[in-house]
């Protein structure tokens, strides 16, 4: 007996699309990556939440050029480590690549990214120029 391939893409799309339709509230303001399987594909969705008088709402979805370049930037900078950085405020910004949560904040001037990873004790805060780049990214507006 032959077993047509359609018996299990149908069940596949219709558990994607039930999946699909859980919202953000439903994570329990957990964040931030999805992973959607196209073929033999696998994209990431990298989500930024920007800070509200009533919690986080989202202000961004990046796509997968984004998300590369937002991975190089985070990847080359000389993090701090070993710090336990304590702001006056929750994050500005925050999102999540793989496994680690990134909360940002801009500095009192508006110049300069300040950014740490939740849980790994990393700490940096940006020059101008790579921060102008990254905050660009993130929210699509210009920093300062």
């Amino acid at each position: 007996m032959i077993i047509s391939k359609n018996y299990f893409a149908i069940p596949l799309i219709m558990g994607m699309i039930t999946l699909a339709g859980y919202s953000a509230s439903d994570i329990d303001n957990e964040q931030l990556v999805e992973a959607t399987e196209i073929g033999w594909e696998t994209v990431k969705l990298i989500t930024v939440e920007e800070r509200t008088d009533v919690g986080y709402k989202t202000v961004k979805v990046l796509d997968n050029a984004e998300m590369k370049t937002v991975e190089e930037i985070l990847e080359n900078a000389k993090w701090e480590e070993n710090v336990f950085v304590s702001m006056t405020t929750p994050p500005e910004y925050r999102f999540r690549i793989n496994s680690s949560n990134y909360s940002v904040w801009v500095t009192p001037n508006g110049d300069k990214l300040e950014i740490v990873i939740e849980g790994e004790a990393k700490y940096i805060k940006l020059p101008e120029k790579v921060s102008d780049t990254l905050f660009e990214l993130i929210t699509g507006e210009k920093l300062n």
